[in-house]
């Protein structure tokens, strides 16, 4: 029986009948591509490659309309919220009887590939690049899945409906992991660097490739290193096997050889924020990869409106902001500040004193919203007193990415997609940050010079140094002892990485759920008196500190330990799949 592609994933394939005569029954149907006529030519395995990168995060697709600056909130976390409390980190997740997460379908795409391509005539130099892709892409699916679901099957050929491996068992996180990074391996090796791959850094490149290791082997050797002893601790557990191959796939990359840099226009009040403001991120060394936008290729978004007189009812929560130092790049003390500093002057102080990329994430008052054809807005005060995708139930509202000049920016009464603010996927500062990470987490000396004092030189911060916090109890409790430097060390990645979509995944490996267990996200310091007439849904607690959730969460968030940090596997695959077996703690 012969096999069809469907041509709907293939990007700009056309179709061509080239016979009159032949029987109309003998033919592929139209919408259809004769699978041994495919995969002839290096032309046809790059076309089969491009549907993939569909599944990088953008505007519209994770995060609501912000992106990834507002996928905290949509999934939940401490430092970012939405109007309603996580059920996952409240515990109140319910089995999934069907599908959930666990899809396979793009890795039986990627797999089709890896099939069929060697059927190509071409020369290997003209698609070593796409079977970089491949690989990266193989990684990328998979790693989602062992984020998810710990233990699954690792399949190397396109499973048919007689597979007999439809019915094997799960293999365990670190024969998948370590395949996953052998995959990533295979990518580095294949595809081009940055200055030699076609379209840039909107294109995979070696440097994504070793991002992206980084990521995977820290997210493992920290996974392995704070679950120990736990149900969800790894066989065989070696995560110092992991640490140091994400500081080796760092280090390779922070070389001078890729020529990777921080973007900066020498404005440190300003370059943080416009980072993620830009349209075309093309020139831009620290991003190494991106999703570029157009209204004119129906491929445009709204994200503008929502870091200006929209807020898509996702805020960033006083937990955030205690991560902070002041700009001398001391403790701050956020806490007996709002004791007796309320409301916007509370911002204001706040902005003033402390590390530039606070008053670059969070909007503060006189900060221009603005400044187009809809005229000039100017942040006067959180919008507390709105609801739905207006709402900040906060107080600390997303600026992070606002480009005042940009045309949908202040929109928000004319809605609309015309929005095309590049979405940015892979930066170096994450490189640096895994660097500093893993290597603390090895007990090594950190080169803080050429990794964590950069991020800070770009907002004129001081040097990174270690230091004790007395309020750390109050944001950073994370329920086992840690040495001052991997502490700061995780307050720098949370705030450089704030707003970002990392700190759901950062809470999962670090075993943190005491950041969240039994406590409730808090807003900034309350004054009732500027917002007489006006009515706020929302009281603070006895600290003066507003608490949005107070109502929802008397007893705080009740993240259940011995189950929560894996997903169900659907109870109608263990069913059809005897040979799989549930993930702790969600056995009927």
């Amino acid at each position: 029986m012969k096999k069809y592609l469907n041509a709907g994933l293939l990007t700009g394939i056309v179709v061509m009948v080239t016979s009159c005569s032949k029987n109309y029954l003998d033919r592929p149907p139209l919408t259809q591509i004769d699978n041994e006529v495919y995969w002839k030519t290096a032309s046809d395995l790059e076309k089969y490659t491009l549907q993939f990168y569909s599944a990088f995060p953008g505007f519209g697709t994770v995060g609501s309309y912000m992106g990834l600056i507002g996928w905290d909130g949509t999934r939940g976390s401490d430092v970012q919220i939405s109007a309603s409390p996580s059920t996952l980190w409240n515990g109140t997740s319910q089995p999934v009887t069907s599908t959930g997460n666990w899809t396979w379908d793009n890795i039986r795409s990627v797999n089709v590939f890896f099939k069929n391509y060697q059927k190509c005539t071409g020369p290997f130099d003209k698609y070593k690049h796409t079977l970089g892709e491949a690989h990266f892409f193989k990684a990328w699916h998979y790693f989602e899945k062992v984020k998810a679901y710990g233990d699954v099957p690792w399949y190397d050929s396109p499973l048919e409906m007689d597979s007999e491996e439809l019915y094997k068992a799960r293999d365990s996180r670190t024969v998948v992991t370590d395949s996953i990074l052998s995959n990533l391996d295979k990518a580095i090796a294949y595809l081009k660097p940055l200055s030699q791959a076609d379209g840039g850094n909107n294109r995979l490149s070696k440097e994504a490739a070793l991002l992206f290791k980084s990521r995977v082997a820290l997210y493992e050797g920290t996974w392995q290193k704070y679950h120990k002893g736990t149900a969800f601790g790894t066989e065989g557990a070696n995560p110092n096997k992991y640490l140091r191959a994400a500081v080796s796939a760092a280090e390779e990359l922070m070389s001078a050889t890729y020529g990777r840099a921080l973007y900066s226009n020498n404005d440190p009040a300003n370059d943080y924020c416009k980072l993620f403001s830009l349209i075309n991120q093309s020139t831009n060394k620290e991003v190494i990869l991106w999703k570029a936008y157009a209204v004119n290729l129906q491929m445009s978004h709204s994200f503008q409106i929502y870091v200006s007189d929209r807020t898509a009812g996702i805020s960033m929560t006083l937990q955030q902001v205690y991560h902070y130092l002041d700009k001398n790049g001391n403790v701050y003390d956020y806490y007996n500040t709002g004791k007796s500093v309320k409301g916007n002057a509370f911002l204001t102080r706040i902005g003033e004193d402390c590390d530039p990329r606070l008053s670059q994430t969070i909007w503060t008052p006189g900060g221009v919203m603005w400044d187009n054809s809809f005229g000039k807005g100017i942040f006067s005060r959180p919008f507390l007193d709105k609801s739905g995708e207006t709402l900040n139930n906060t107080g600390f509202q997303i600026r992070k990415g606002n480009d005042p000049k940009d045309p949908q920016a202040g929109s928000g009464v004319s809605w609309n997609t015309s929005c095309e603010t590049g979405a940015v996927i892979f930066r170096y500062a994450e490189v640096l940050l895994n660097y500093a990470e893993a290597k603390a987490e090895l007990g090594e000396a950190v080169d803080y010079a050429k990794s964590l004092n950069l991020l800070r030189a770009r907002v004129g911060m001081p040097a990174f140094k270690v230091q004790a916090d007395p309020n750390r109890l109050r944001y950073a409790d994370y329920g086992y002892a840690l040495s001052e430097e991997i502490q700061e060390i995780r307050r720098e990645r949370t705030v450089e990485l704030g707003a970002e979509g990392f700190r759901y995944d950062d809470i999962r490996r670090w075993a943190a759920h005491h950041l969240l267990k039994g406590k409730r996200p808090k807003g900034y310091a309350f004054s009732a008196a500027e917002w007489a007439g006006k009515t706020i849904n929302y009281k603070p607690d006895a600290d003066g500190f507003l608490d949005p959730f107070l109502g929802q969460l008397p007893n705080g968030y009740g993240f259940n330990t011995n189950r929560d940090y894996l997903e169900c596997i659907p109870l109608n695959e263990i069913t059809l799949n005897p040979n799989l077996k549930q993930n702790p703690g969600w056995t009927p």
